[in-house]
């Protein structure tokens, strides 16, 4: 049973978008008054066929995750580093942050009396801060998040974080946790 809630109408060209779609649903497609079922199977964007009998799903390769949502591949500036669970494991720490250090260039995790503190555009300032954008599985905050290492299978750092507006300024550090619908 379909959910009346999440749906989309197409345009004339047959374009249409959904949001909060899991890699393990089922879309349910109506064209001229059948109903043709296209499993998602994980794919970030699809491209859909439609013939008299059947319709056919194929994953759309022109989309990249860009920490809050899918942007096309032109549109993407990129991280300015990734590093992997794996490599992040492999510095022996269990703590995200600490094992962040010196593994991305660009990145610099600083200890203090009040804790630790990651800054990425490597700009200081007594009246402004200085903390990057956290995003962890499409959750943002301002705060570093409490994470160990083996929860995590990546981290990309974007420096220039334009996309995400004045809350990117600072830079922007996305977490993708393990066992995320990708």
């Amino acid at each position: 049973m379909h959910n009346p809630k999440h749906y989309a109408k197409s345009d004339k060209l047959g374009r249409f978008g959904l949001t909060d779609v899991k890699g393990n649903d089922t879309l349910h497609i109506v064209y001229k008054k059948h109903v043709y079922d296209v499993e998602v199977d994980g794919a970030k964007g699809m491209s859909i066929k439609i013939d008299e009998y059947r319709a056919m799903g194929t994953e759309n390769e022109e989309l990249v995750l860009a920490g809050m949502g899918y942007v096309k591949k032109r549109e993407y500036l990129g991280p300015l580093g990734s590093v992997t669970g794996e490599q992040l494991a492999a510095t022996g720490e269990t703590d995200l942050i600490k094992a962040m250090r010196g593994k991305i260039p660009g990145v610099h995790v600083i200890e203090t009396a009040n804790g630790v503190n990651v800054n990425v555009r490597n700009t200081t300032s007594f009246n402004a801060g200085t903390s990057p954008l956290w995003i962890v599985d499409g959750m943002e905050s301002t705060i570093p998040p409490s994470l160990r290492v083996m929860e995590v299978e990546k981290v990309d750092v974007i420096k220039d974080g334009a996309g995400y507006g004045t809350r990117g300024a600072n830079g922007v550090i996305i977490v993708t946790l393990k066992g995320t619908n990708k």
